[in-house]
């Protein structure tokens, strides 16, 4: 590995893009795995922030393994699901699933405000940072706001409003919190 061009902004858990990784035949393998498979990326590699235990490997349930699938294998997906079951992070296991293995990818996270949004996209950051190096992607962009990849890939957190994302094609949205977003914002 590249001594010189370790990290990002002195967060050495980052990938840059000049850095070099050296896969050894395990990890290629791994690399496969997780590209071909969301479900088993998860179980193996993804960590989410628990309230009470910190950071920990992300647990799938049954219906969120289910839903990992669904997001694979359909273009469009609608989901009402109640608050507080897992739903937002089986979504954002999804989008680092597909912004890390798919070229140039471009994701949307809307919220009824700018902050929910910004927080949903910190929890894919520090997913991505608890990643092994050999699964990440070589950063271009790290802020609050957005994030990009040496892959192309793109994600960006925005308030829902009637034209906070006109004129962009985006591979996938997640429209949280929709329920508090006023009906003529939503309906735009």
């Amino acid at each position: 590995m590249s001594k010189i061009n370790v990290g990002i902004r002195g967060n050495k858990q980052l990938t840059n893009p000049r850095e070099i990784i050296a896969w050894n035949a395990h990890q290629a393998t791994e690399f496969a795995k997780c590209e071909d498979d969301p479900v088993y990326f998860v179980k193996n590699y993804m960590k989410i922030r628990h309230p009470d235990r910190g950071v920990i490997p992300f647990d799938l349930w049954p219906w969120q393994e289910e839903m990992l699938k669904m997001y694979k294998d359909n273009r469009f997906v609608i989901s009402r699901i109640a608050r507080q079951s897992g739903k937002t992070s089986v979504s954002i296991a999804y989008f680092l699933w597909l912004i890390l293995f798919h070229n140039d990818k471009l994701v949307a996270i809307m919220a009824n405000k700018g902050k929910t949004a910004i927080s949903i996209l910190s929890r894919i950051r520090l997913a991505y940072e608890h990643l092994p190096k050999f699964l990440q992607q070589g950063i271009i962009t790290w802020n609050k706001g957005d994030v990009e990849l040496a892959n192309g890939s793109k994600i960006f957190a925005y308030a829902t409003s009637s034209d906070s994302v006109r004129g962009e094609t985006f591979s996938a949205i997640l429209l949280d919190e929709l329920a508090f977003v006023p009906p003529n914002e939503a309906e735009a």
